[in-house]
């Protein structure tokens, strides 16, 4: 496992208070931030990593999709990877968009939904009607969910509050894209877990305690007939507030539920003393999934099949609404 580099959306975007890494009781972080662009290897910056997970990469403004004529008002942001192959045609496809106010800050929240059109060649392909979501993360999101059918670039315009916003993407053949999509099975990676930590330290980064979500290989998971959600997240090490939501609220909403396997799994593999994550090993997970950002959540039916995969930002109602498609 080679370190690498991610890219990211604007630190701005998701950080409400921007912080080189946010280390919990015990646990001994980077002496020197990552740069958000250095860290799951690769290169693909989570546009959301910003956002609260580590993207592992450094802040760029790369994904501020605001025109140059636009830049009092409204504009979108995009809260994932626009320079790597992220966005797979023929299926079913989740992008996290923040909007951002005169000043180009992110809006904590967004009043009422917000319709999209989706365009190609000045063709318009569909509509698609988003509600924001903001409950429990620090800032209000807009996750539009679109199958763009073939490869290409693709326009998303939308008007908020009276405002023209825009946002173009390039959508690839499924094989260009690294990390496991919808309609895949879930690969049966093994995982470290409190029995056999396979050289992961720490195991669980949670800045409360570590997490009861690693008793399970996730190799053993695949086979058991039950459906399976995986939360990829380093909550210590982030440099925003994404990771430690999501497997907060994770924990909160399967807590007692025997119908589901649930497991956490760290980004890093020895993190602890690094001086730049940049060369920090991968954990066994991320490495074999050819992550590029965080946090990631993914989602299966009792086959193994993954009905869902929702990257960087997730709040407890849309998680409610995955976690019903678990099944």
């Amino acid at each position: 496992m080679s370190p690498g580099r991610i890219e990211t959306v604007p630190c701005a975007v998701v950080a409400s208070h921007p912080h080189p890494c946010r280390p919990g009781a015990g646990i001994d972080a980077p002496t020197a931030g990552p740069s958000r662009r250095s860290v799951l290897r690769g290169g693909v910056g989570l546009g959301a990593a910003t956002l609260g997970g580590i993207l592992l990469g450094s802040c760029s403004s790369e994904a501020d999709t605001r025109s140059a004529d636009n830049l009092s008002s409204h504009a979108l942001l995009a809260a994932f990877p626009q320079t790597l192959p992220h966005i797979p045609a023929g299926v079913p496809f989740r992008l996290p968009y923040l909007i951002s106010d005169d000043d180009g800050v992110p809006l904590t929240t967004i009043d009422g939904a917000v319709t999209f059109t989706v365009s190609r060649d000045g063709h318009e392909l569909g509509t698609v009607r988003v509600e924001p979501h903001s409950d429990g993360v620090p800032r209000a999101y807009l996750p539009v969910a679109f199958t763009f059918p073939d490869p290409g670039r693709y326009d998303l315009t939308a008007t908020y509050d009276g405002a023209p916003m825009s946002s173009t993407v390039e959508v690839v053949e499924p094989a260009r894209v690294g990390p496991p999509v919808v309609g895949q099975k879930l690969p049966p990676v093994d995982s470290p877990t409190t029995e056999r930590t396979l050289e992961v330290d720490p195991l669980c980064s949670r800045l409360k305690g570590p997490c009861p979500l690693h008793s399970v290989n996730l190799r053993d998971a695949v086979g058991l007939g039950k459906p399976i959600v995986v939360v990829i997240a380093t909550p210590a090490y982030c440099s925003s507030d994404v990771c430690a939501p999501l497997l907060e609220l994770v924990l909160e909403q399967t807590a007692g539920r025997d119908d589901l396997i649930v497991t956490h799994q760290e980004v890093y593999k020895n993190p602890k003393g690094q001086r730049d994550l940049s060369d920090a090993q991968l954990a066994p997970v991320p490495d074999a999934y050819r992550l590029r950002f965080e946090p990631v959540l993914y989602l299966t039916d009792r086959t193994g099949l993954i009905v869902a995969r929702a990257d960087i930002t997730v709040d407890r109602g849309e998680l409610s609404e995955l976690l019903a498609l678990a099944v």
